[in-house]
């Protein structure tokens, strides 16, 4: 049972999606065929094109099959013009006699309606004679065009003919016609340029006939409903007359008349097609004959080229050995020359077989001679005849010029003449547009002619000079003919040949007089557009001012009372008219034509239904499962965690209310009952499901239910309450608001009413946008952060604009609000454009911070910088600038653009004469006082000379000099790091480079100033001047410590970084010397700043000087005793043994002095710089006390030996002094 329940649900879907898609098979239209481009299979030359016999077969076959297409089409139309001639006569006739009728009818009632419908049909008969004539020049041009394409193709059968015998043709020509035959080939490279653009134009034609066509047969219908509404109303007016069936008569004539002139446009607009897509075709062969012709011709001035340099090779070879080569050369010419004859007769044109076969047989070089002359002459005159048939298109294309301006002039002047909505004044500008483009291209291709017909005027005068030269050696070489008579032909041929070449400089002359007519016609035709397009922007301007007179009056209150307080009556009236509509659709499905048809669609309606329940179902199942996985699954992307189950929420929710919407539109489709309540319904049920869907996004984004999985990342954390609850209740307002609006208008209500719902609708939205925008922390929740230089810009415009943008919006409520829609259209378009701009501004500023923060980051990693560093810091610094320098470059820019997107519509919309008074005069106040400040920037200070300064010129000047001084600033910043540093330069060295580099900008920067400025030099002398007094009595100190700057920048008696000690006993570190004083750094850490001048004055004693190197000494005593030796040899230890000793310079000990208490010894030892040499002082006295120690090596102090002696009077004084010595003696190591 199962089973059969699937199948059968299985079949009904099939049958559905069959009904479904044979409806919309049927219903489908016709989709107009785009015509694609032929791709060129010939090359230009350089590149070598084989053409071969099958290739000439081809383009004969194609051009036979042209022919008897065209002789079809030809006599088709033949046919079709004869048959709209005679149909012209007879409704000219018929016009007659409705025209006799309408004069001899009674003018009072009740005939006045029937003499309307009279009105009506003349009107339309003359509308049918006019589309009857247009189509009988439509037909006429098919014809012509048919015939120029069949000449195009034949032309390029003869192209590949000549091809073909390129061979026998160089044979026959002379070498010495390579320069021409170089100048054609040019002057067809030109022609290729003519072609293109003409291909370009029949493109556009193209492109206009479709628009045209696809425009004219959306137009009919609606055309066709104006006048049946017209004919209603006419035969309402007379039901129950007597002229009632005379009245149905004229409304069915009518109405086949009008049917007539809707097929009649049809017709004309087809043909106007296809005479297009055939215009096109013969454009892209007249392309291909032309770089085809162009390469030939290439070819062959080639080879001629070749053959001259072997004519003058064998030349040059005869020069040498003239005498022994005589005979021999004699006979290779000979040769050659009867090569060539019979080349030439192989050759010879259409007219010369007899020609040929008379040549082939003779053996008389004078008779060659003459039938050479002879297939020149006919040659010449196919040229001519060639020339005529291009004068005559020349001529038609002239005549369809004017007649196309005098079209485009009527075109434009009823345009102009009656009352034009924005979109149709869009509508006209793309056509004036696609008009100029057509237009502009036509006049390139005329003056590509006429350059190329400049060049073969120029050619064909060179050839009738070589003619007329040619002339005096013809009659000398035909005055030793044997036979006179064929002198005397000789000689007419020769002058034929010439008169020719006359008539072909005569007819190309003649040429290039219609091509500049056609230009002419053409620029005329674009200054026209030109002045259309102008005329287009004023009435744009006006119609941006274009007021929409509200008619809510109190009588409007009066009539919603009124219609409040009968409702019940309405009620029960629209309950009756939905009876009546029942009763007709019941009566509709009862006949017999009709109930297959309703019953077919109450199955599709079935299929479709079935179709979205199963679907519906389908679709809440799959976003149900694949919620619950995104749920379970341990990935938490921003698209795996909020994005896709927001959208999943959001689709399960609004799935049925759409499709519901969407079955409502296709049970209209299928049933077509236009019912006011039917279309109220689905209205109604679309603004649902957008309310749904809108819902969703809101509750999912702001929602306080969703915590700390909003779809905003930003607001995770935060509960927008007041946000959530302002856009739902605005989502509400406007779906009742729109919904009752709707239906009023549906349903046909009092114009006032609507207004005034309307009205109350944008001032709801008004206050609740103004309560929304009360909550201005929360939205700057939803910008980047400040964490970045960016984030904290945005923020800061956006914080100065915000209040700005309330404005504007209250403002575009009351625009709109005043009856100005347009213009509320115009600035809100405005307003999104400048949104869009900065938009495109801030993606490009971000792509190229990420750009630089990636190019940053690896050349971070290849200089191998730590972190945490003092070179990270300057790298930091030294690249910081860029992105600083990157957002205000890109907030610039898109402040000017958004500039000039907003000048742009105030110019249109002030300048225009329908602008309000006030706003007139408002902004020519602002004008005057610009005008007032740009007069005064532009102010003329005359000084000697004749120069003279303004004030805008000096603002310009300091600009430049404040653009100079950062430029210095950064230059200098970027020798010191990039260029000073790879080359190895020590600190100092860097510095004063770097310096005297800035000041020389800086001196630069002021003449450029002065000069920019307009002040000369010379005009500051006496400034000056006082300036040198000045400086001599108050500044003396200032420039005293300039100078000394300048002298330490040249000598450098130091440099940054050097260690000096002053007079003063003053010790520290060179940190800056600039041009007034300079920066020492003591050991303490102390910032001293010292005048220049007392460097240069008192005594400095540089540390680093002439290098950082420096000696350094430890002194130390070891007691008498000690051995020297080990003292000496533990001393270079301690030496060797420290990091900041240098390694040469040995180190060495000297045995100083033999001091009072110890045994003196010095270790003298070298150092990179004062730090390290300081540093090694303390950790080598560290390095001798424990090494001393280990070594018992004693470090001697201060000692004294004190001898006591005792003198006693009596006897045995001897023996007391030994006593006393030798106590003497015993006490001694320990006395001090």
């Amino acid at each position: 049972m199962k089973t059969l329940k699937k199948y059968i649900i299985k079949v009904v879907v099939c049958v559905a999606m069959c009904l479904l898609w044979t409806s919309l098979c049927i219903q489908a239209q016709d989709q107009t065929v785009a015509v694609e481009k032929k791709a060129d299979e010939i090359k230009l030359a350089g590149q070598r094109t084989t053409i071969k016999n099958e290739d000439l077969e081809k383009a004969k076959n194609r051009l036979e099959e042209i022919k008897v297409s065209a002789e079809k089409t030809i006599a088709e139309n033949e046919t079709a013009i004869l048959k709209l001639q005679s149909d012209r006569e007879s409704t000219s006739s018929y016009l007659k006699k409705l025209t006799e009728e309408k004069n001899t009818y009674p003018a009072e009632e009740p005939h006045v309606k029937y003499l309307e419908l009279l009105d009506k049909e003349i009107g339309i008969l003359k509308e049918k004679i006019d589309a009857g004539n247009e189509q009988l020049e439509e037909c006429e041009d098919l014809i012509a065009a048919l015939q120029h394409q069949v000449k195009t193709y034949a032309n390029y059968v003869s192209l590949l003919t000549s091809a073909l015998k390129l061979n026998e043709t160089i044979a026959a020509t002379p070498a010495d016609q390579a320069a021409l035959v170089r100048q054609e080939a040019e002057i067809a490279k030109g022609y290729i340029k003519a072609a293109q653009a003409s291909m370009k134009e029949k493109e556009s034609l193209i492109a206009i006939a479709t628009k045209e066509l696809e425009d004219y047969r959306l137009k009919a219908p609606v055309i066709m409903q104006g006048l049946v509404k017209v004919l209603e109303s006419l035969k309402a007016d007379t039901a129950g007359s007597k002229l009632e069936s005379l009245v149905q008569e004229k409304i069915n004539n009518v109405l086949f008349w009008q049917k007539e002139v809707s097929n009649l446009w049809i017709s004309i607009l087809k043909k106007r097609l296809t005479i297009a897509k055939i215009q096109y075709d013969e454009a892209i062969q007249a392309l291909k004959s032309a770089e085809f012709n162009a390469e030939l011709l290439a070819e062959k001035a080639g080879l001629l080229e070749e053959k001259q340099k072997t004519e003058e090779l064998k030349r040059k070879q005869e020069e040498l050995a003239y005498a022994k080569k005589v005979e021999e050369v004699t006979k290779k010419a000979a040769e050659v020359t009867r090569a060539e004859t019979e080349k030439t007769i192989q050759e010879a044109a259409k007219k010369g077989e007899e020609i040929v076969q008379e040549q082939m047989i003779t053996t008389s070089p004078e008779k060659k001679r003459v039938l050479e002359l002879e297939a020149e002459v006919y040659k010449q005159n196919g040229m001519v005849a060639k020339m005529k048939d291009a004068l005559i298109t020349e001529g038609a294309q002239r005549y369809k010029g004017r007649t196309e301006l005098k079209k485009l002039q009527a075109d434009i002047g009823v345009f102009l003449s009656k009352g034009a909505t924005a979109k149709d004044i869009e509508e006209m500008e793309k056509k004036v547009a696609a008009e100029e483009k057509r237009y502009s291209e036509a006049v390139n291709s005329v003056k590509s002619l006429i350059v190329s017909l400049d060049q073969v005027k120029k050619l064909l005068s060179d050839k009738l000079a070589l003619s007329s030269e040619e002339m005096s050696n013809i009659k000398k070489e035909v005055s030793s003919f044997a036979d006179k008579e064929l002198a005397q032909q000789a000689i007419n041929h020769v002058e034929q040949r010439i008169k020719a070449q006359e008539e072909q400089f005569s007819l190309v002359l003649e040429r290039v007089n219609i091509l500049y007519e056609r230009l002419e016609i053409r620029e005329y035709g674009m200054s026209v557009l030109s002045n259309v397009k102008e005329k287009l922007q004023q009435m744009k301007a006006a119609n941006i001012w274009k007021r929409d007179e509200v008619q809510i009056t109190t009588q409007t209150f009066d009539v919603i009372y009124l219609d409040v307080i009968n409702l019940p009556s309405g009620i029960h009236a629209l309950l009756e008219t939905a009876k009546s509509h029942m009763k007709n659709a019941a009566a509709y499905i009862t006949l017999e034509k009709n109930t297959v048809r309703f019953w077919l669609r109450c199955l599709g309606l079935a299929s479709l239904i079935a179709l979205f329940y199963f679907s519906n179902r389908y679709i809440r199942r799959w976003s149900t499962d694949t919620l619950q996985q995104l749920h379970e699954s341990i990935t938490f992307t921003y698209f795996k965690s909020r994005l896709l189950p927001s959208l999943l929420v959001i689709l399960d929710k609004s799935i049925t209310v759409l499709w519901v919407a969407v079955l409502c539109i296709l049970i209209r489709a299928l049933f077509p009952v236009k019912i006011p309540s039917t279309t109220s319904a689905m209205y109604i049920l679309l603004y649902i499901s957008l309310y749904t869907a809108l819902k969703g996004f809101l509750v999912e984004s702001f929602g306080p239910e969703k915590g700390h999985r909003k779809l905003v990342v930003s607001l995770a954390y935060i509960s927008p309450k007041h946000i959530y609850k302002s856009l739902s209740i605005i989502l509400l307002f406007s779906l009742i608001s729109l919904s009752f609006i709707t239906v009023l208008t549906v349903f046909q209500y009092k114009r006032d009413v609507i207004d005034l719902f309307w009205f109350i609708y944008r001032i709801g939205m008004l206050l609740l946008l103004l309560w929304l925008a009360t909550q201005k922390s929360l939205f700057f929740k939803l910008l980047p952060g400040k964490n970045s230089q960016l984030g904290r810009l945005i923020q800061r415009i956006i914080g100065i604009i915000y209040p700005v943008f309330v404005v504007f919006v209250v403002s575009l409520f009351a625009i709109r609000s005043l009856g100005y829609p347009i213009l509320t259209y115009v600035l809100l378009k405005t307003c999104i454009k400048s949104i869009v701009a900065a938009i495109i501004a801030l993606w490009i500023a971000k792509f190229l911070l990420y750009r630089i923060s990636r190019m940053r980051e690896r050349l971070f990693a290849a200089r191998k910088i730590e972190k945490n560093t003092p070179e990270e810091k300057k790298f930091n610094a030294a690249t910081a600038a860029y992105g600083i320098s990157l957002n205000y470059v890109a907030s610039i820019v898109c402040a000017i653009v958004i500039v000039r997107i907003w000048m742009g519509t105030f110019r249109d919309a002030v300048d225009s004469p329908a602008a309000p008074y006030l706003i007139q005069k408002i902004f020519a106040q602002v004008g005057i006082i610009f005008r007032s400040i740009g007069n005064g920037l532009l102010y003329r200070f005359v000084m000697q000379e004749g120069r003279y300064t303004t004030p805008l010129r000096i603002i310009f000047a300091i600009l430049v000099l404040v653009a100079f001084f950062f430029l210095a600033r950064y230059i200098k910043k970027l020798m010191e790091e990039r260029v000073f540093s790879r080359l190895g330069m020590e600190r100092g060295l860097k510095h004063s480079f770097s310096n005297l580099i800035r000041y020389f900008i800086v001196a630069i920067a002021v003449l450029i100033g002065f000069n920019l400025a307009g002040i000369p030099l010379r005009s500051l002398a006496f400034f000056a001047g006082a300036f040198g007094i000045g400086i001599g009595f108050g500044m003396q100190n200032i420039i005293s410590n300039f100078v000394s700057g300048i002298i330490l920048l040249l000598e450098r008696p130091m440099r940054v970084g050097d260690v000096v000690i002053l007079d003063d006993g003053t010790l520290g570190t060179i940190e800056k010397i600039s041009t007034r004083s300079t920066t020492m750094i003591t050991p303490d850490n102390f910032v001293l700043t010292i005048p220049n001048s007392k460097f240069v004055e008192g005594r400095v004693t540089n540390w680093s000087l002439p290098d950082s190197v420096m000696r350094g000494s430890v002194q130390v005593g070891v007691a008498y005793g000690s051995d020297v030796a080990l003292v000496k040899k533990c001393l270079l230890e301690i030496a060797a043994q420290n990091q900041n000793v240098k390694k040469f310079p040995e180190p060495y000990v000297r045995f100083d002095d033999f001091g009072d208490s110890s045994l003196v010894f010095k270790l003298f030892y070298w150092a990179d710089d004062p730090g390290k040499r300081w540093f090694a002082m303390s950790e080598m006295r560290f390095s001798i006390d424990e090494v001393f120690r280990k070594n018992k090596i004693e470090i001697a102090f201060p000692q004294r030996d004190i001898h006591i002696r005792s003198y006693v009077p009596f006897p045995g004084s001897n023996t007391v002094h030994e006593n006393n010595k030798r106590e003497e003696t015993q006490e001694k190591p320990q006395n001090t």
